[in-house]
C-alpha cells in the first residue's frame, strides 16, 4: 500500500537538484531518502544538491545518518551539498544535540540554499586546478 503523504520529492531548480524530505521521516523512509539524495548526487544537469528540510517535522537518528552521507558522498563528488530551512525546532535540536551544524553547511530559507549551492559551484569552477591551470 502507498502511504497517503509524500514525504520525499526530487525537483529541480535554476540548475539546482532540490531534495525536499517532509513531515516525518524514520527508519522505513531510509531507502527512499538514500536513493533521492543519490539522485541528486548524479544528477550531471545540475550544479548540485540542495536537501529542503522546511517542511520536515520529525527526523531520527537514521535519517541524519542518510544526510551526513550525503554530504560526504557529495564532498567526494566536489559537488556542492546544502541544507535549507527555517527547521522545525525538533530538527533544530537534533542538529544542534549532535553536532552537525559545525559540520553541514545549512541555510536559513529555500531561496538562500539555491544562491548559496550555486554560489559554492561557481567558485568550484573558478577555482584553479592542483596543477594551477
Amino acid at each position: 500500500m502507498v502511504p497517503d503523504r509524500q514525504s520525499i520529492d526530487v525537483t529541480r531548480q535554476d540548475r539546482v537538484t532540490v531534495v525536499s524530505f517532509r513531515n516525518e521521516l524514520d527508519l522505513e523512509d531510509t531507502t527512499e531518502a538514500t536513493l533521492a539524495l543519490s539522485r541528486a548526487l548524479t544528477d550531471a544537469g545540475t550544479a548540485g544538491t540542495l536537501l529542503d528540510l522546511a517542511d520536515l517535522t520529525f527526523a531520527d537518528s537514521t535519517q541524519l545518518n542518510v544526510i551526513l552521507r550525503a554530504h560526504a558522498e557529495h564532498q567526494d563528488a566536489q559537488r556542492p551539498f546544502v541544507l535549507a530551512g527555517p527547521y522545525h525546532p525538533g530538527i533544530a535540536r537534533l542538529f544542534e544535540v549532535t553536532g552537525v551544524t559545525s559540520v553541514l553547511d545549512m541555510t536559513d530559507t529555500h531561496s538562500d540554499g539555491v544562491r548559496r549551492v550555486q554560489a559554492l559551484d561557481s567558485a568550484k569552477t573558478s577555482a584553479p586546478d592542483e596543477a594551477g591551470h
